[in-house]
């Protein structure tokens, strides 16, 4: 039978589960607390967290929000990256942690109401961000217009053109 304070630990971590924009599941054996720290630093700004979770616990509140899939995720010692923010920042913010740490391995993820497993996810991290693609969605939507625009002033910018090459031939 849980206990008081496992019951309330399950609860809190469910209710952070379903209120989250993205969940991160990741393996960190061998970590030190160094880094665990500097992966804390580089994620608050981002508004999301990184926690060390009990398996067991995890599991039981991950059934209850739904995230069945990402429970069964679950091995070995755990940590979780709970996304109030931006979740593709965070998620790119993992993966280039992970680069740099052979020690954090990512084991799954929740992301736009699918769950994901770590394959998914990198593909995912190497999406381009959300101001470049609208930079290129704009510059997509400019090119017809910018087009026409230049195709409509080539009639007026050649007679300039040959009106000044008349100019010039004429003593």
């Amino acid at each position: 039978m849980p206990t008081e304070q496992k019951k309330k630990t399950i609860a809190e971590f469910e209710k952070q589960a379903k209120e989250a924009k993205g969940l991160v599941l990741t393996g960190f054996k061998g970590l030190k607390t160094v880094e665990f720290n500097e992966m804390r630093l580089k994620l608050r700004p981002l508004q999301s967290e990184y926690h060390v979770v009990k398996n067991s616990l995890t599991r039981i509140a991950l059934k209850n929000a739904g995230m069945e899939a990402l429970a069964n995720a679950l091995e070995g010692p755990s940590a979780v990256v709970i996304e109030r923010g931006d979740p593709l920042a965070a998620i790119k913010t993992v993966f280039e942690f992970a680069k740099t740490h052979e020690n954090v391995k990512i084991q799954g993820g929740f992301f736009e109401g699918k769950v994901l497993n770590a394959a998914e996810l990198k593909a995912i991290a190497s999406l381009p961000s959300r101001e470049v693609l609208l930079a290129k969605l704009l510059g997509t939507l400019q090119a017809p217009m910018v087009n026409l625009v230049s195709v409509l002033q080539a009639p007026m910018r050649d007679l300039v053109g040959v009106l000044d090459q008349i100019a010039k031939k004429t003593p």
